[in-house]
């Protein structure tokens, strides 16, 4: 896996994920917008700020590094789990 080392290879790398289906594309934009916030504050060296609530499981893929962990720290993502 490449890992962006820039903003213009992290949007290159976040759009490359194709909406999963029965998602509706104004969802799919907006978890891509947050992937790309994440990209911007990791690449910047700074911690991630917002939440990360119950995205779709391709945005996951989308925030790992080379090693294929989240760029962002747990305490910041928030999954849904069945009961």
């Amino acid at each position: 896996m490449n890992v962006p080392a820039d903003l213009q290879s992290a949007r290159k790398h976040v759009m490359g994920f194709a909406c999963p289906t029965g998602l509706s594309n104004f969802a799919w934009r907006s978890a891509q917008q947050t992937a790309l916030q994440v990209w911007h504050a990791h690449l910047s060296g700074r911690t991630f700020r917002g939440s990360i609530n119950f995205c779709p499981l391709p945005f996951y893929d989308m925030i790992r590094d080379a090693r294929g962990e989240l760029i962002v720290t747990a305490g910041r993502v928030r999954r849904y789990a069945a009961a």
